[in-house]
Formats: C-alpha cells, sequence, structure tokens
C-alpha cells in the first residue's frame, strides 16, 4: 500500500484548521504567562495533522488513528510540552511517559485550582499540546473521510469551547470570535464548491459572509448592552479548590509558646524579613472563622462572587487595589520550624503578587504553596523548615481610616448570648458604628488587666473557647494577652455588625529580626471601601496586671504550657459537621484487620476509572439493546410484534458482522444472510439450530429438514404470511414465533471466535439502522 504525496486540497484543510486552531488558542493568553503555550499547541497541532495524513492515506481504520494520536503524545509530549525526563531533549524516558500520564489526568484540575496566569513554562503546557494534537488528528481525519463540508469545523470548535471553559472570566477580544466564524464558514465555502465543482458554492460563500460580518457586528454592538455580558461562564468559576485547611491548627492556639512567663520562644529567632518598611507589620495568619473553639482559617466564599479559598498559585497573582510596593526577603530560623502551629503558614505583608522560593525546596514549595486572595494568607503544606527563604512582591494598602466606619459585607461570625449582653455596654449609646468600635476598644484598653498566666496568675488560662471567652466577659474586668483580647474585640465588632477577622503576626525588631517578643495579634475589620483595616488599640498595657485573688483550684495548674493544638476541630452547635473530615472521629482500627496493599490502591486508582468507564458503556449498551427488544415483543399490532422478531433476528446478524442491505425483502435479507452463512461471517453448526416443538402453526412455516440457511428462509416466509395474510394473528403465533427467533438468535455466531461474539453484544451498528 502505496502513501501518496498531499494534495492541493490536504494543505487547504491544513491550513484552515490551523487557522481555526490559533484563533481558538489565543484565548489562553489571560491564563498563561508569555505565549510559549501558543507554540506548544501549533506544534501538537501538526503533529497530530502528520498523524491524521499518515492513517488516511495508508487507508486504516478509525482505531488506528486513535492508536498513532495516544503513541505521538507519549513519544513526543517529553519533548515538545513538559521538556524534562527526556534524553537528549528528544527521547523519551520511563520518567516522561509516567509523567505525561499523570499529567493527562491531573493537570486540568490543576489549571482550574490555580489562580492564573500559570506559568508559562511549567508542565501545564501539556493541555494546549493535547488540544493541538487532538485537533489536528481529529479535524484532518474527518476532513478527509466525511463528506460533509462543515464536518472538520467541529474540531477546532470544541477547541474553542474548551479554551473558554478552562480560561478565565477576563473578555477578549469580540473580533476573534467573528474572526473565527469567518475562516470557519470560508472553509465550509471551499469544501462545498470542491465537491460540487461550481462557482455558485463561491458566490453563495462570499453573500454569507458578507452576512455573517454585518450581522456579527451588529450583535457586538448590541450584545455588549444585554445583561450579564461583561463575564464569562468559565469553570474555575465552580470548580472548589481541593485543599483542605482544616487539617490545620489555629496558629492562635500557641500564642502563650512566644510570651515570657512561657520561655519556649520569646527570645528566639524566628525569622528575618528584608526589605519591610519601618513600622509596618508582617502578617503569619489571617483567620476568619470562629466556631466556638477556635479562631481559624476557612476554605470559602463569604459573599456572593467572592474568590475565597486556598488555591494554587500561578507566575503572577492578581492584587486588588492600590498601594505601595515592596519586596520582601523572608529566612526562616529553626525556631519557626519548631512551632508546629504555625510553620506551615508564609509569613508576609500586604497583598502579595508573586512568590518565589529558593534553595533545594523551591520545587517542592512552590508544588505545595496555596495563596487566599479575600484573607492574603500563604501556607505550603510541605511546611518550611530551618534555612528555606523566599522572595514576596506585595502591595501594601494605603489610605487613612475614615472617622465614620461603614461595614462591608456580612460578620463572619454567629451572635452568642454572652456576648450580646456586654457588647452594648460596652459600646455606648453612640448611633454610629465607628464610634461605637472605638468605645468597645477604650473600655478593653482601659478597664482591662493583661497577663501571660505567669506565676502568681495561674487561674488565667490560655485559649479562646466558649468557656474562656465566656469568663472574659463575665468577669469583672477582662483579663488575658493578645490572644484573648483579639478574640473578643472581633466578636463584638461581629455582633455589631463589622466583619471582622483575627489576624496572628509580629512587628519586625531592629534589622528585620522577629523573634518570639515580637509576635502579637491584632484585629481587622472590612469597611465599606473594600479595604481591611487593622485594630490593635484595645490591648491594655502590659503593666497593668490583674488584681491579685486567693488562690483557686483548677484543673490547668500550669497556664504557662500551651495545649497541644488539635488539627481536627470537633462539629459543635456552632460548628458546620461538613468541615470535619469523615475519618476524623474514626476510631482505632484493629491489629488484625486487613488493609488494603499500596499496591493494589494504585492499580484501583489508575486502572478503576477508565475500567469503571468501559464496563459501565458495555451495561448501557446491553440495556439499550434489551429495553429495544422488550418494546418489539410487547407492544404494538400483534402483527407488527411478529414483524419485529424478524427485524431483531437480522439486527442481532448485523451486529454479528453480517452485511444486509437497507430496503430489501425480508426473503431477500434471508437470502443476504444465508450468504453470510457460507462465506463464514456467521458460521454456527447445523447442528446447533433450534428444532420446532409442538406449538401453534405458524402460517406459512415448514420444519426445517437440512441445513440452518434453510430455517432462516422458511422464518421470513412465515413473518410474511402472518403480516400479509387475513386476520390477525394471535398471541400464541405471535409467541411462537418470538420463542424460534430467540432460539435462532442464539444459535448465531456460536461458530465465531469469542472476541467476535462480544464485539456483537457492544456493536451499535443496527442503531444505524431504522
Amino acid at each position: 500500500m502505496r502513501l501518496s504525496w498531499p494534495r492541493r486540497a490536504d494543505f487547504a484543510d491544513a491550513g484552515f484548521l490551523a487557522a481555526l486552531f490559533a484563533l481558538a488558542l489565543v484565548g489562553f493568553h489571560t491564563t498563561y504567562t508569555g505565549w510559549a503555550f501558543f507554540g506548544v499547541g501549533l506544534a501538537g497541532l501538526v503533529l497530530g495533522v502528520l498523524v491524521g495524513f499518515l492513517a488516511t492515506g495508508l487507508r486504516q481504520p478509525m482505531i488506528t488513528v486513535a492508536f498513532l494520536t495516544l503513541a505521538v503524545f507519549f513519544l513526543l509530549g517529553g519533548a515538545v510540552a513538559t521538556r524534562e525526563r527526556v534524553v537528549a531533549g528528544v527521547l523519551p524516558t520511563l520518567e516522561s511517559v509516567s509523567g505525561l500520564a499523570d499529567l493527562s489526568v491531573n493537570a486540568w484540575k490543576q489549571l482550574l485550582t490555580t489562580l492564573p496566569p500559570v506559568d508559562g513554562g511549567g508542565p501545564l503546557l501539556v493541555i494546549p499540546y493535547i488540544l493541538g494534537l487532538l485537533c489536528g488528528s481529529g479535524g484532518f481525519t474527518l476532513a478527509r473521510r466525511v463528506p460533509a463540508s462543515a464536518a472538520p469545523v467541529l474540531a477546532p470548535l470544541l477547541v474553542l469551547a474548551a479554551v473558554i471553559l478552562l480560561g478565565t472570566g477576563e473578555e477578549t477580544v469580540f473580533v476573534l470570535g467573528v474572526a473565527f466564524a469567518l475562516v470557519a464558514l470560508a472553509w465550509a465555502g471551499v469544501r462545498s464548491r470542491r465537491s460540487r465543482r461550481s462557482s455558485a458554492g463561491l458566490r453563495r460563500a462570499a453573500t454569507a459572509l458578507v452576512l455573517l460580518g454585518v450581522g456579527g457586528g451588529l450583535v457586538g454592538g448590541v450584545g455588549a448592552l444585554l445583561p450579564g455580558a461583561g463575564h464569562r461562564l468559565v469553570l474555575r468559576d465552580y470548580v472548589e479548590p481541593p485543599f483542605e485547611i482544616g487539617v490545620y491548627a489555629s496558629p492562635l492556639v500557641g500564642y502563650r509558646k512566644y510570651t515570657k512567663d512561657a520561655n519556649q520562644l520569646w527570645d528566639q529567632t524566628l525569622f528575618t524579613v528584608k526589605g519591610l518598611p519601618e513600622g509596618e507589620r508582617i502578617r503569619i495568619a489571617a483567620l476568619d472563622d470562629y466556631d466556638g473553639s477556635v479562631w481559624a482559617a476557612t476554605n470559602g466564599p463569604r459573599e456572593v462572587g467572592e474568590r475565597n479559598g486556598f488555591q494554587r498559585v500561578g507566575a503572577r497573582i492578581p492584587a486588588v487595589g492600590e498601594g505601595r510596593e515592596v519586596e520582601l526577603a523572608v529566612t526562616v530560623e529553626p525556631a519557626f520550624e519548631s512551632a508546629e502551629e504555625v510553620n506551615a503558614w508564609l509569613p508576609g505583608a500586604g497583598k502579595a503578587t508573586r512568590i518565589s522560593f529558593e534553595g533545594d525546596r523551591a520545587a517542592s514549595h512552590t508544588e505545595q504553596l496555596r495563596y487566599n486572595l479575600a484573607t492574603a494568607s500563604g501556607i505550603v503544606a510541605d511546611r518550611l523548615r530551618a534555612g528555606d527563604k523566599y522572595t514576596v512582591q506585595a502591595v501594601l494598602p494605603s489610605g487613612d481610616v475614615p472617622e465614620d466606619l461603614q461595614p462591608y459585607g456580612r460578620p463572619v461570625v454567629s451572635d452568642l448570648a454572652f456576648v450580646r449582653g456586654k457588647a452594648q455596654q460596652w459600646a455606648g449609646g453612640s448611633p454610629n458604628l465607628g464610634d461605637k468600635l472605638r468605645a468597645v476598644a477604650g473600655h478593653l484598653r482601659d478597664n482591662g488587666a493583661y497577663t501571660d498566666g505567669g506565676p502568681g496568675e495561674t487561674e488565667y488560662l490560655p485559649g479562646h473557647g466558649l468557656g474562656r471567652m465566656a469568663a472574659f466577659f463575665n468577669a469583672a474586668k477582662p483579663v488575658g494577652n493578645d490572644e484573648q483580647y483579639a478574640a473578643a474585640y472581633a466578636l463584638v465588632a461581629n455582633h455589631l455588625g463589622m466583619p471582622a477577622r483575627v489576624v496572628l503576626g509580629a512587628t519586625p525588631g531592629k534589622d528585620g529580626v522577629v523573634r518570639g517578643e515580637h509576635v502579637h495579634a491584632w484585629v481587622e475589620i472590612h469597611v465599606a471601601d473594600g479595604r481591611w483595616l487593622a485594630v490593635s488599640d484595645f490591648v491594655p498595657d502590659r503593666s497593668k496586671r490583674p488584681d491579685r485573688q486567693p488562690p483557686q483550684q483548677v484543673d490547668n495548674t500550669d497556664a504557662s504550657i500551651v495545649p497541644p493544638p488539635n488539627a481536627m476541630r470537633l462539629p459543635d452547635s456552632l460548628t458546620d459537621a461538613g468541615r470535619v473530615e469523615a475519618n476524623s472521629g474514626r476510631r482505632g482500627v484493629a491489629e488484625d484487620a486487613w488493609v488494603v496493599p499500596s499496591w493494589l490502591l494504585g492499580v484501583l486508582t489508575w486502572a478503576g476509572p477508565p475500567v469503571l468507564l468501559v464496563v459501565s458503556v458495555v451495561l448501557a449498551i446491553v440495556l439499550l439493546k434489551t429495553r429495544r427488544r422488550v418494546r418489539r415483543r410487547s407492544t404494538g399490532p400483534m402483527a407488527l410484534r411478529v414483524a419485529r422478531a424478524w427485524r431483531d433476528l437480522v439486527d442481532h446478524a448485523r451486529d454479528l458482522g453480517a452485511k444486509v442491505p437497507l430496503g430489501t425483502t425480508r426473503l431477500e435479507e434471508a437470502e443476504h444472510l444465508a450468504h453470510a452463512w457460507t462465506a463464514g461471517t456467521v458460521v454456527p453448526p447445523a447442528s446447533t439450530w433450534p428444532v420446532r416443538s409442538g406449538a401453534e402453526e405458524l402460517p406459512g412455516f415448514v420444519e426445517p429438514t437440512v441445513h440452518s440457511p434453510l430455517q432462516l428462509r422458511d422464518l421470513a416466509r412465515a413473518a410474511d404470511a402472518t403480516v400479509f395474510g387475513p386476520g390477525e394473528p394471535g398471541e400464541g403465533v405471535v409467541a411462537d414465533y418470538w420463542q424460534r427467533v430467540d432460539k435462532a438468535r442464539r444459535s448465531l455466531g456460536r461458530g465465531l471466535p469469542w472476541w467476535r461474539r462480544w464485539f456483537g453484544v457492544v456493536n451499535l451498528r443496527s442503531f444505524r439502522h431504522r
């Protein structure tokens, strides 16, 4: 079999296909940094076109096209897309093949859960490579094998839909959409003219192009005025990032580690930061939810349309608002690594626009980094270690605190009884919300006392759960440290209607050194212009100690010892049980219990989904065929049921591979089946064909005495005699005929190989014929 040189029509189809694909792929320009994705996508398209040309030129079936496309993906994907773990920059290795297999499944999820724009030179380039490869092989194959003029346009049209769904919600140039439609119509016109070989097709195509251009201009002008025209439907708006922040302890629970009386991290260097303006705070974690046990970070949106949640980030992070741009260089010290409740959090300032790591763990940290746009907090799942270095480019918010504070959004904490009893009392009688918040801060600062639970003050326990907060609010005077005061002020602010969250951070000392003594907690409130403003003037001076009281029996006699953080918070009346992992309440597994081997889990993970998909498809086809047979047997007039019985037998023979032309009589169909019998297409042994039992006679039925082809002809004559004969046949006649057809069905193909019989089960050929 010879492969001919490409013809002019081949080059024309490939050119139109490339133009449409390029127009569709441009939509990724807001999703990736740079334009490397464009080159990778075009390279995949060229490879796909070559696959389609070779398979079509050699007259190979569609299954060969699919196999060649898959082979090219793994053989050249490392050189074109991932560009790593390949020999000499081209030859694939086992690692590159396994990496491509993993990316082909997970890259789509990573793209949707990464804040755009993603790294334009990273592994996610495999997505435009896959789109180009599929578009090239599929589009060119349709162009060469399907006569319909517009058929190959389907491939780039699907790419356009994928780019829109996987991209961002930002508006793209309307001209691209109009250009795509014009090129698609021109291609269809060229193919139509090629098939008819007349000038009428070209004239009609030109007329349609002009009409489409005019219509596109009108749609572009009027469409911009329609409601909802400013935002596109993209999948990332409906995909929840697969990151469970609830498994990390609240950083606020370990606050007493940094106090002097605890004698743990007070004088230890946690990290150093360079580039932070003097007097600015550095934030470690923002905690925006109170569940009755701790202030903790959440991973869900507070407002409709809000992009909240810890997500992957690309090379750039979108920052909203204006401010001073800074670049921070942070070095982690051993003391920060030792603090388990904070070493996963990424100290920073303002709103980050770019985060880059250095050192041996840079690649791991980049992969495990998650950033929350709403709280401007970052976390690395593999935790920071001593010696880690990273750089943060950020924007520090600017603007003064307004006198008239108005809330933005809704409070983040439900109303609590003990807060309700004190909030109005501390806020005073002013109708202005800003004055109320300042009054609460003044009351806590002027009337409260400060203690870290040191010697002589051990009755003042750490924590900020419901019990500790109730004691704080109901005492004659508030007593505690930053942990209790920040938690209490945030609860009061939310009760008064001002959304507030607690922030754990530090004010660096000399030369950017942050020690435990520099760590403190404050509150951020969400004001009407969208900014989060820091409030910290509610903590009394450290010299204001609580009044001496007689010793009391308490459960914890050494309050300076910090309780271990509980990563999994149990559900209570204030907690959504859905935020607790299903296994958080699981009891210990018995030692003799059978554990699924890791290799079996791996096999099930990789092979389970495709096997389940195949089984589901097979079951669906079997159910469709069964439903069709039941309807044929049980619905309609009796004569029609006999006719359908013969049709069911012919359909089964077609599925087994017999060629029965359309538009023929039953006797002619029986002759074709007999020919297929003798030619070996359907070859059951004659001895397996059914012998008629003593049932009601069918009109025109003759008991076969020789071979099964005779029985096929007799079944056809019996069906004709029943359908065209006088009167309506009885139910017994119909049941007897269906019984004989069922036996004939079971006998068909018994001499065929097993794989042919299985193919007949899933073959959909009979559904193509009415």
